[in-house]
């Protein structure tokens, strides 16, 4: 049996778990998505590899009146960087890289400022690589200017041209300069484009059907994307209801943000955790291994803090498109995704709390709003 069957034979039970719910995620769900007038919203709660909670609220498309399912897949935003590390986890595991190899061991003609520059500082956000002027940055709160799209061969010649922002392993500072860096070395590993390897090295392995990415090419006047299976619309707030809002992610900037991901997907992730068939739990422990700078973030790109006593590992993205909030002790995963681009992730931790009574809450605005016209 080769060990793609395997890892799905071992994980088949808890796939096709009947779904389950608690009341208190419902009605507080509900609660907060009149209170914002969130359009969509999945979540699920994972431990010990059994789903304690997966449900669905609200419309992922409010043309045709979709309601959210379980196969929808939410734009993740920044949270593909815990798949990023998956990714990376994996190939740690294979020996095809090592957190401590230089990035000149992949990067034929660096900088000299940039030989410094190992696998585990591009992860942590230590590597001091600026965020390209030409892309990124953007919240969609203004007009964008000056945004151009290039092939990540070029983009990753015009950072070697720059300068850093600090010298590499001495800072952290969450500019996603390093994680297109990243993603040019993982292509070259992988031989082919981040979103087939991301298919081929983790989705069909987990038995992820829904995920993917869309692979959106700009130029003016249009615009084409390969279709990605049940891909909700997201929102934002109108003066007269939700206007749909279309973000872009080029696919040069894959590894730090631009996955789309279904809750049911996310779960199956999860358990590939807990049970430790896919990532042992050597390499898993690295997840919580914090960077000689204590920044926030692991070594392994995973934020980290000691929430009165219980290590809370994850990351969000969008700001709160999506939240995913794990507690590696206690093998505890929190998913929330979401279809409304006004929302801070707060979710997550108040449902943890559900689980985990003693942890703090931090204190977050819920929304935040984009003064449009329309």
């Amino acid at each position: 049996m080769n060990f793609k069957l395997l890892l799905l034979t071992l994980l088949f039970p808890f796939f096709c778990l009947a779904q389950k719910t608690n009341p208190e995620i419902d009605r507080y769900i509900k609660k907060e998505m009149q209170e914002l007038g969130i359009p969509g919203v999945a979540v699920a709660v994972v431990k010990n590899g059994k789903v304690l909670h997966s449900n669905t609220y609200g419309i992922a498309n409010i043309e045709y009146n979709l309601p959210v399912t379980t196969s929808t897949t939410f734009q993740i935003a920044s949270v593909s960087k815990l798949f990023t590390s998956t990714l990376v986890m994996k190939w740690i595991q294979e020996k095809k890289l090592d957190l401590e190899d230089g990035i000149n061991r992949y990067i034929s003609v660096v900088p000299a400022i940039w030989e410094p520059i190992k696998i585990k500082h591009l992860l942590a956000h230590e590597g001091g690589i600026r965020w390209p002027s030409t892309l990124g940055g953007y919240l969609g709160t203004v007009a964008a200017t000056g945004v151009r799209v290039l092939p990540l061969d070029t983009l990753v010649q015009q950072l070697k041209d720059s300068t850093l922002v600090f010298e590499p392993g001495t800072k952290q500072m969450y500019q996603n300069g390093d994680y297109f860096v990243l993603q040019y070395i993982l292509e070259k590993i992988g031989g082919k484009p981040i979103e087939q390897v991301f298919k081929e090295e983790l989705f069909t392995p987990l038995g992820m059907a829904s995920s993917g990415f869309d692979v959106e090419v700009r130029s003016h006047p249009y615009q084409t994307m390969l279709p990605v299976a049940n891909k909700s619309q997201n929102f934002t707030k109108g003066k007269n209801g939700p206007l749909i809002f279309k973000g872009f992610y080029s696919p040069a900037s894959y590894c730090a943000g631009g996955m789309f991901l279904s809750v049911s997907d996310a779960v199956k992730w999860a358990i590939a955790l807990d049970r430790e068939v896919f990532i042992n739990k050597t390499i898993q422990e690295q997840i919580t291994r914090s960077t000689t700078v204590k920044g926030g973030f692991t070594q392994l790109g995973w934020t980290i803090q000691d929430n009165e006593g219980h290590v809370m590992t994850g990351h969000s993205g969008g700001p709160g498109l999506a939240d995913v909030i794990r507690f590696p002790e206690d093998k505890l995963t929190i998913i929330v995704l979401s279809n409304y681009a006004d929302m801070y992730p707060y979710m997550a931790q108040t449902i943890a709390k559900m689980y985990v009574p003693a942890i703090k809450l931090q204190e977050l605005p819920k929304s935040f709003d984009r003064g449009l016209a329309r």
